[in-house]
């Protein structure tokens, strides 16, 4: 494992579950059971310290033991034919930004009722929106596929990353 690595996550409790049968019921993807997706940012003894959009905002202290209490995740390394400085460097800009809970909203209607409706407020983001963000600032070609970076789901992420191997 190293800095810029992804890490998809499956965790327990509603907003999880809410998260994964939306992108089960809409996007039809076998990778529609990660809920959550962050990235490692310092290693810290045998743990790591992960870069993630959550409801306090964009952090970069939570540890990645903790990432998905009681579910599992998954660490999927960094293509690599991008850009990891670039990528990382677009990841730490957005340390303290907000959390997008407008943009949340926006997804689950957009899922409904496809490009109808685009809801969300500057300065926000949400965990996938997020790293489809750094992506597409890195080089990530398939990041010009999603219509949307910033209401990009964890199974659109995990697809173009994992299928890309």
């Amino acid at each position: 494992m190293q800095q810029g690595d992804l890490v998809f996550c499956t965790s327990k409790g509603i907003i999880g579950a809410s998260i994964r049968w939306a992108q089960k019921r809409f996007e039809k993807t076998h990778f529609s059971q990660f809920n959550h997706v962050a990235v490692l940012h310092e290693q810290v003894g045998d743990d790591w310290t992960i870069i993630q959009a959550e409801a306090k905002g964009v952090t970069h202290d939570k540890m990645l033991s903790s990432v998905a209490p009681g579910g599992t995740y998954e660490v999927v390394p960094f293509p690599e034919h991008l850009d990891r400085v670039r990528f990382m460097n677009f990841l730490l800009t957005q340390v303290g930004s907000k959390y997008g809970f407008l943009s949340i909203f926006s997804c689950a209607l957009d899922m409904a009722l496809p490009d109808a409706v685009c809801l969300r407020k500057d300065d926000t983001w949400i965990c996938s929106g997020l790293v489809a963000g750094a992506l597409w600032f890195c080089g990530f070609a398939k990041a010009c596929d999603w219509g949307d970076l910033y209401t990009t789901t964890p199974a659109e992420v995990a697809a173009a990353i994992i299928s890309n191997k």
